[in-house]
């Protein structure tokens, strides 16, 4: 006998009912702890790294005070000017002893300092503790060391940290320095050492380490190499913290800039070190967990007895009949369910079979009333199958109408064209929702591409008919319009008495879908208002058209687009069929392409298939619609392709004239003669090149030839009269008077003011 799984199931629920909270608790409390002990180590640790940086600044800036002290003397000033190095001057001597006494008496707090340096870099000398001292051979190049960074800074040297400031300041060539050193030990003593706040140490701009507790080791070293420099070199706050990873360790990188000379004051502290502290609590909240889960599971196994009885006397009350064996109700099936399960089983099954007949049943029904529909509006029906619905129908309805729906674009819709099919069952959704039941007949349909409902009044008047049935249809497409953003046109057909005629009415909606060719997007088109007149002869706009074809020739972009405007207008403000619109705008489109081709390969290079550009224009659905696609996709185009022709032949017409006149400048050049000469018309090649150059032929070849008169005057010793002729003036008095009045003086004083040639003579 298997015992129950679902008694055991209370009592694991009981337990972990109790046993969640406890755990939650500790875990929280734990994690909690934690972070504040971290929090407190983090903040202890940036104090006392504030207070270290502020120690050492101070003890820098004391220095840094003191010599500015020192260099602002007029005794070292006077060094900066004058030139000591002849010893045997008394007033050098004098100099230079009171300028050893004053690197002496150089008092920097307490820093301790190595040395103190007075180097003159333009006279070769030095004054240290040694005394002084002129460059020797193996002295060092100071001025390429520390001469490049005019002002004050500090720097680091193999044993020393080093304050540099060159003299005079501001000068960024200076003429002497003086440098005192500290010992790599010396900032040593304001580091802290308290182990739980980390690893103080300093490191400069270039990240090299100025001071640490392990001076011996790690001063003048780089600190490039290790994980968290990256880190603090792109940080942009003054302070902070961020967390790193040192020998699989975690640790936290705390940190302050200095303002002062850009050190940066880092400690890193260990995250497993402050954890520590923490671990008690885990280990108290484990016991305390374990405490209450062995209380929780006894209190859980008799609360679940008590609950348990209730649900066994219902499961024995279920099963115990169907086996029909009086004493097995105890039993549980090894099929890893409990006696709750089992019992929803059984209900579950029941309701299900009950569904399934229900939605069978109902589903034949639907099938049978989509077929009979399909049937009726193709027209395949007898009188026996419509009976039932005629029968109903005559009896609520005066007139009945179809209603034809069609998307119109689904261009910035945010739809695709696959997905079309499902728009259209959401279209007949909604017409089912707002259209009554007692309006319509049966459901409204899907038919390839568009949506069909069988409408009905029983209003007898024919003008409140057509005015109810107007309202309906513009219902359902603002209705559409609003929660699909969908544009959608309505076609409807004229009324009838009986479904035998609504095949008719079928086509009738579908035909009257085609006149959105005139009465563009969103429209609901009745039949009756768009049937034109037969006896109507087409009439062609063929002004227009000519006045259009002769825009495109001339590569007038705007005037074309205005033109073709005005076409499609006076094209369709004619009552014809929306067969007869196609055909004149495909009359159009063959006479544009018949002109395109009188321009060789612009045809070909724009549209390698015509025939697609017919398919395409019997796609679209309005006159606006075939008036963009006409510009955009034609007209357009080959303007722009006949322009860069065009221009191509100007530029190439110019440039040869171009070519003319500088190499024939002092020849008898007009534009007569350089057109023959090219086989073009002098009247279009005077056009040409006044388009392109901004100015006609002949005042651009008179200003070149000024040029080059120009150029002779000053550059050669030509004879006026002889610069005259050889540019092709009759006369000297001509040149000469042309010379003035394009540069206000005569070639003879313009040859004098430039100062070059010889006095040419007339």
């Amino acid at each position: 006998m298997r015992r129950s799984t679902y008694f055991h199931k209370l009592i694991v629920y009981a337990i972990c009912l109790i046993t969640f909270p406890m755990v939650t608790l500790g875990v929280f409390s734990y994690l909690l702890s934690s972070r504040t002990v971290q929090q407190k180590v983090n903040d202890g640790a940036l104090q006392m790294l504030l207070q270290m940086q502020q120690r050492v600044e101070q003890s820098l800036r004391t220095a840094d005070n003191a010599l500015t002290q020192f260099t602002v003397q007029p005794s070292v000033l006077r060094l900066l000017t004058e030139d000591v190095t002849d010893g045997s001057r008394s007033d050098n001597a004098a100099l230079i002893d009171g300028l050893q006494e004053g690197l002496r008496g150089i008092q920097l707090s307490d820093l301790r300092v190595a040395d103190v340096q007075f180097i003159q870099l333009r006279d070769r000398w030095k004054m240290s503790g040694g005394g002084y001292e002129p460059f020797g051979p193996l002295e060092p190049d100071w001025k390429q060391m520390y001469g490049d960074r005019p002002g004050s800074y500090w720097t680091i040297s193999s044993r020393t940290i080093d304050f540099v400031r060159t003299l005079p300041i501001s000068s960024p060539e200076p003429t002497a320095m003086i440098m005192f050193r500290v010992p790599y030990g010396e900032l040593r003593k304001y580091m802290f050492t308290h182990p739980e706040l980390g690893e103080p140490f300093i490191i400069d701009d270039s990240l090299r380490v100025v001071a640490h507790t392990d001076h011996w080791t790690r001063v003048g070293t780089s600190a490039a190499s290790m994980p968290y420099a990256r880190q603090l070199l792109d940080s942009e706050s003054d302070s902070g913290l961020f967390k790193t990873q040192l020998d699989g360790e975690p640790y936290n990188v705390i940190y302050s800039k200095s303002a002062y000379n850009g050190w940066m004051y880092v400690s890193l502290v260990s995250v497993t070190a402050m954890t520590r502290e923490s671990e008690t609590i885990k280990w108290v909240t484990v016991a305390a967990g374990a405490v209450f889960l062995l209380i929780g599971a006894a209190v859980s196994l008799l609360g679940a007895r008590r609950l348990y009885g209730p649900v066994r006397k219902l499961y024995e009350s279920v099963f115990q009949p169907a086996n029909g064996e009086a004493g097995s109700g105890g039993d549980i099936p090894a099929s890893g369910k409990d006696e709750l399960q089992l019992i929803g089983e059984r209900v579950q099954a029941q309701l299900h079979n009950q569904k399934e007949m229900s939605r069978e049943l109902k589903s034949q029904r639907s099938r049978l009333q989509h077929f009979f529909l399909l049937k009726l509006y193709l027209g395949q029906t007898d009188g026996s199958e419509r009976a039932p619905y005629e029968a109903e129908a005559s009896r609520q309805w005066k007139a009945m109408s179809v209603l034809v729906l069609q998307i119109d674009s689904l261009e910035n819709t945010g739809y695709a064209e696959q997905d079309k099919e499902l728009l259209l069952f959401a279209v007949t959704n909604i017409i089912a929702e707002i259209v009554p039941q007692h309006e319509r007949l049966l459901e409204p349909i899907v038919m390839g591409q568009s949506q069909v409902t069988l409408v009905g009044s029983p209003l007898a008047d024919e003008q409140a008919y057509s005015a109810w049935l107007d309202g309906a249809a513009k219902l359902i497409r603002e209705t559409v319009k609003q929660y699909l953003r969908l544009p959608v046109s309505i076609g409807v057909s004229s009324p009838f008495r009986s479904l035998s005629e609504a095949g008719r009415g079928y086509k009738e909606a579908g035909e009257a879908l085609q006149y959105r060719i005139k009465l563009g997007l969103e429209a609901v088109v009745h039949i009756g208002d768009v049937q034109p007149d037969r006896s109507l002869v087409p009439e062609y706009p063929e002004k227009v058209k000519s006045e259009l074809i002769e825009a495109v020739r001339m590569c007038e972009g705007e005037r074309a687009y205005g033109l073709l405007e005005q076409f499609t207008r006076e094209l369709f403000a004619a009552p014809l069929s929306h067969r007869q619109y196609q055909m004149l705008m495909i009359a159009l489109l063959t006479d544009l392409l018949r002109v395109l081709q009188e321009y060789e390969g612009v045809l070909q290079s724009l549209y390698e298939e015509e025939k697609s550009l017919y398919d395409k224009l019997f796609e679209l659905k309005t006159s606006a619609e075939m008036t963009e696609w006409l510009y955009q996709s034609v007209l357009m185009p080959a303007i722009r392709l006949m322009e860069e022709r065009k221009n191509k032949q100007h530029r190439g017409i110019t440039d040869e004239l171009l070519r003319m006149i500088e190499n024939e400048y002092d020849s008898p050049l007009t534009i007569e003669s350089c057109a023959f000469r090219i086989h073009y018309h002098p009247d279009y090649v005077r056009h040409v090149f006044r388009k392109e150059m901004g100015m006609p032929f002949s005042d651009y070849l008179a200003q070149f030839r000024l040029q080059m008169a120009k150029s002779w005057l000053t550059g050669t010793d030509m004879r006026i009269a002889d610069i005259a002729e050889k540019l092709q003036y009759t006369n000297a008095q001509n040149f000469i008077r042309y010379f003035r009045k394009m540069e206000g003086m005569t070639p003879g004083q313009y040859r004098d003011s430039r100062g070059a040639g010889a006095q040419g003579s007339l």
